[in-house]
């Protein structure tokens, strides 16, 4: 619930280019008719409820409870130590490498019988069928066999569509696939349990690779062990490919472009989202899993692998984290505001490509949620403490996930997803006082539907001579950038860019 939570004037819209001039610079929300949560007058009952229902209940009885719990917990239970992380690395066989050129598949999507990879299939079957060479792949051939099914009444032309049986803990699977594929697309999560092999191989072989992952833990470990390797053979391996973050990392990238045309560098940067969205079973698992099964990792490079730079060595730059922690009114946005859940993931992410890119020496790094009003921020902003309580008592977050929140597998309905959409407005100042004002919009349900879409788009923008053929372990600014923002632009994004003076 928490989701429901440069030149002058620049528009781009879904056929124009990225820095082509455009008269007018309408809101997309009203245009598409949507807004968010609890606009209006339907925020008075839920505000009404939550002040006299879930508060007391949370301070009188949630609260009190959850602290009895972790003060017996420290005295009574013993610690749950934290497990040290595997690092042991698959015996793959270089020799089994093949030239990309002679390779069957431009694309194979992984875990596509999930709830995410079948909207992904869904997404590559009705946008690109038969004109992109690609293949779906899974544990289970049954259920492979039945989403083909679904994809040739979408495109009769897939029905020879390659199903590729494949178990990540199994190396001679994993070997097939990425050494007979340009791209590896995958939504095959919780990441840090099935996508260290996948991560690995393709790194070894020198096979593209994108996924959607949110756990910058994992992604930490997968620079420190396997951004050497990827730079020897050339694999361009690509973290944070949907909701997490390629919103967020390609906004931060285009407003340092732009401040830096105008001979500035980026210095801080504010991002205000209003997002509409519902999670998904896969979600829940992989959200459970890192809370569950804390792992202790030691880098091999000594420093924190986020902060690795092209040359190897560690960025010196300095980056501030200053999300919003609290319910509060922002000047900047003339909107209410409170924390977003994902902000940390998107700020790791920004911090390795800052890292990366080079875009400041010293940046700060702002998020928060937008709230349709005071009543709606104060009723989410509610929900997200009592959520963040029961989490942290681990018995009643067994019994919420169990009987509340949606198991793997599932997710929203199309009527649900038809209702999402995701849009970013971000503040950028320079270091010279120069400000810009840039948004991008997604205009179904982000978590999902256009998560998928990222996904694809991320894989085949791979494939694009447009972008760099160097290796190593990248986020979506630092790899496929703005050429990746101008293939969502041309399938469904708006986005806009505009200066808007000097200092505040």
């Amino acid at each position: 619930f928490f989701f429901d939570t440069p030149h002058g004037l620049v528009l781009c819209s879904k056929t124009t280019t990225i820095g082509q001039s455009m008269e007018g610079h309408d809101d997309p929300l009203v245009k598409d008719g949507k807004s968010l949560s609890l606009a209006g007058t339907k925020a008075v009952v839920p505000f009404l409820t939550t002040l006299f229902i879930k508060l007391p209940f949370w301070i009188l009885i949630l609260l009190p409870t959850s602290i009895i719990y972790l003060a017996a917990a420290k005295l009574f239970l013993k610690p749950k130590k934290e497990k040290a992380a595997k690092e042991v690395d698959v015996a793959f066989d270089e020799g089994a490498s093949k030239p990309l050129s002679t390779r069957s598949n431009d694309i194979v999507l992984l875990g596509a019988t999930g709830f995410t990879g079948k909207l992904a299939a869904q997404y590559l079957a009705k946008n690109y069928g038969t004109s992109v060479k690609w293949a779906i792949a899974g544990r289970r051939l049954g259920a492979l066999r039945e989403l083909r099914d679904h994809l040739v009444a979408i495109n009769p032309d897939l029905k020879d569509l390659p199903l590729l049986v494949v178990d990540t803990s199994v190396p001679e699977q994993v070997t097939e696939m990425v050494t007979d594929t340009r791209v590896v697309i995958t939504t095959a999560g919780p990441f840090a349990a099935y996508g260290t092999p996948i991560v690995q191989a393709c790194a070894v072989y020198g096979t593209g690779y994108c996924d959607i992952t949110g756990e910058s833990d994992w992604v930490r470990q997968m620079i420190d062990r396997f951004d050497d390797e990827a730079r020897r053979s050339g694999a361009r391996i690509v973290h944070f490919c949907g909701h997490d973050c390629v919103p967020w990392d390609l906004l931060t990238l285009q407003a340092a472009k732009q401040l830096k045309s105008k001979g500035e560098t980026l210095s801080s940067i504010e991002c205000f989202d209003e997002i509409r969205g519902d999670m998904s079973g896969g979600t829940v698992a992989t959200f459970f899993l890192s809370l569950e099964n804390r792992v202790k990792y030691k880098p091999q490079l000594g420093f924190d692998p986020l902060v690795k730079t092209k040359q190897g060595d560690k960025s010196t730059a300095k980056f501030r984290i200053d999300n919003q922690a609290r319910l509060g009114y922002s000047s900047q946005s003339k909107t209410w505001i409170g924390p977003f859940v994902m902000a940390v993931v998107m700020a790791n992410c920004i911090r390795r490509s800052n890292a990366v890119n080079g875009y400041s020496p010293k940046m700060t790094y702002r998020e928060s949620m937008v709230y349709a009003s005071f009543m709606a921020g104060f009723v989410q902003f509610i929900d997200f403490i009592i959520f963040g309580t029961v989490i942290v008592t681990r018995p009643l977050g067994s019994l919420f996930r169990r009987t509340l929140l949606p198991k793997q597998g599932e997710g929203p309905s199309e009527a649900k997803m038809d209702k999402g959409f995701l849009k970013i407005t971000a503040f950028a100042e320079g270091d010279k006082g120069g400000r810009v004002k840039c948004w991008l919009y997604f205009p179904t349900d982000p978590g999902y539907r256009d998560t998928a879409r990222m996904l694809v788009e991320s894989g085949l923008a791979l494939l694009d001579p447009d972008v760099g053929a160097e290796g190593g372990v990248f986020t979506p600014a630092t790899c496929q950038g703005s050429v990746l923002l101008q293939r969502l632009i041309n399938t469904g994004c708006s986005y806009h860019m505009e200066e808007i003076g000097g200092s505040k």
